[in-house]
């Protein structure tokens, strides 16, 4: 895999070759421009930049979170959680589940997009309030009582 550009180019090829430029920009690893500075100045896709800054956003999220969840419990302060602050209401078990779904998940935004990660989190925020209601969670912790009747399929 190719990180960094396999063009550069120099600001003044942006007005003599701009066509070249913007064919080297759209590539998936961008193009480079070295300003008359020395200024390296990558150009790429809007989208793929946008894709990387979320996928390093939520990295940098879900790294605090497992750190976090390697202290006791009683450490773990809801402002410690940064992001994630909801996450302090569920379970300790339910936690941990979250943040390596949320890895699992952020490890395939190269092919899905950022869809699912965000589909995600909704889910295991309504189950964080789900758990900060008290009556809502006696409702989904008690055992279910006969069968279940009047369910839409």
């Amino acid at each position: 895999m190719t990180i960094a550009p396999d063009t550069t180019f120099q600001a003044t090829d942006l007005a003599r070759r701009s066509r070249d430029v913007l064919s080297a920009a759209r590539t998936s690893t961008g193009a480079i421009i070295r300003d008359k500075d020395g200024e390296s100045l990558l150009v790429e896709p809007a989208a793929r930049s946008g894709r990387v800054r979320y996928e390093l956003a939520g990295m940098r999220n879900a790294v605090r979170l497992l750190r976090l969840l390697d202290l006791p419990e009683g450490l773990r302060d809801p402002v410690l959680y940064g992001e994630f602050a909801w996450a302090a209401a569920l379970p300790e078990d339910d936690q941990k589940q979250f943040a390596w779904e949320f890895v699992r998940t952020l490890e395939s935004i190269e092919a899905t997009g950022p869809e699912p990660i965000e589909q995600l989190l909704y889910e295991w925020r309504q189950t964080a309030r789900a758990w900060v209601d008290e009556d809502l969670r006696g409702e989904l912790t008690e055992p279910a009582v006969g069968p279940l009747t009047d369910i839409e399929l």
